[in-house]
């Protein structure tokens, strides 16, 4: 991406952010509590010219005045639809609902109608050779967890997902013919459990997250592929110079087992929520993937906030493969408005740098992690 489109898009989400000066929230007089704010969503970027769109954020307070629960966590909800004039839809729903008795039902919810990008798998691609292809798809991926105590939680994952695609006459996909070429569901559930010490969902300041899964995909179960996903999150946030400055820190593991597995559904590293700074989230993928990545958060003044971050990580077929030569590092900074004005939830726009001489630029909600 162009540093003037970069520029470009800062300047719209100025004028957005300067048109909300007030309190974009609109707050229930009901007892509890909830929470809404409505942005919208202007931007551009070479591969899908003009965005046009809404999000919504929706926080539930349940716990009224002098009521406490060793399982208390807020429900949060945000929906975002997005339209371009290049003809694609992108419609995404983040859940994330606790109930009273500690149940936690965390899921997404996505419908694209949109172009994708294949640039070969491994750890060696050339950024500059790809091809765009059709991948239109719908998925409902989650977690349902009981909690055993205030910090731990088992349950299942799951993972649906149907896709469509349309590979160029003569490209890349036709020539190395991946598994899942021609799309397909793919559907899994398997074990998770989870520990989470923060002292907040929404905006950690401090405590632990260690998220473990183990995910089961078959035709058995109603998918069309057979394989096996292993997956591991730890994230760590404590503040370093005071309650306005946090720093995080968070190492992430994926892997796959099993010979049927369709291309896209390899794991990357890159991404919004992952390392960003690479031009796009699929130029390395492969069976397994690691990273880690480090952040500093800032509040400045009124709703606004900026970060650091920096990253190192690798995709690899096997644990043969791994090499200290091929990490890749990324670095870059932010900015953040609070999306209300008593729920510590974010807009966030960041542009992320590569050792290779990739950037991106990302608008996004909520923290990466």
């Amino acid at each position: 991406m162009k540093a003037w489109l970069i520029a470009i898009t800062f300047l719209l989400l100025a004028n957005v952010v300067k048109g909300q000066v007030g309190d974009s929230t609109i707050v229930s007089p009901v007892k509890d509590k909830k929470k809404y704010a409505f942005y919208p969503v202007v931007a551009y970027s070479p591969e899908s010219k003009l965005n046009l769109g809404a999000i919504a954020f929706i926080v539930l307070d349940h716990e009224k005045k002098g009521e406490t629960s060793e399982f208390y966590r807020p429900t949060s909800i945000t929906p975002y639809v997005v339209f371009t004039t290049n003809k694609q839809i992108l419609v995404k729903s983040e859940f994330d609902f606790f109930f009273k008795s500690g149940i936690n039902l965390n899921f997404i919810s996505r419908i694209y109608k949109y172009p994708d990008s294949y640039y070969g798998i491994g750890n060696d691609t050339d950024p500059e050779a790809y091809e765009r292809y059709g991948n239109n798809y719908i998925q409902l991926v989650g977690q349902a967890l009981k909690p055993l105590n205030s910090k731990v939680f088992y349950g299942l994952t799951f993972d649906l997902q149907y896709n469509d695609i349309q590979p160029d006459d003569g490209g890349m996909l036709e020539i190395q013919n991946p598994i899942g070429v021609s799309g397909g569901r793919n559907v899994g559930i398997g074990p998770a459990a989870n520990y989470d010490s923060r002292n907040s969902t929404l905006y950690p300041r401090a405590g632990m997250l260690f998220k473990s899964s183990i995910g089961l995909y078959g035709r058995a179960i109603g998918g069309e592929y057979n394989y096996v996903t292993y997956n591991f999150d730890f994230r760590h946030y404590f503040e370093l110079l005071g309650p306005k400055n946090i720093l995080a820190y968070q190492f992430r593991a994926n892997f796959i087992t099993g010979d049927d597995v369709p291309f896209y559904k390899f794991n990357v590293m890159a991404g919004d929520n992952y390392l960003r700074g690479f031009d796009h989230r699929n130029v390395y993928m492969d069976r397994q993937s690691m990273y880690f990545q480090v952040e500093g958060r800032q509040d400045l003044f009124w709703r606004l906030g900026g970060v650091l971050f920096a990253g190192a990580g690798q995709v690899f077929d096997t644990f043969s493969e791994l090499n200290a030569e091929d990490v890749r590092f990324v670095y870059g900074f932010g900015g953040r408005f609070q999306a209300m004005k008593d729920q510590k939830l974010n807009l966030r726009m960041d542009v992320g740098f590569t050792d290779n001489g990739q950037y991106a630029f990302y608008l996004s909600v909520r923290e990466a992690f």
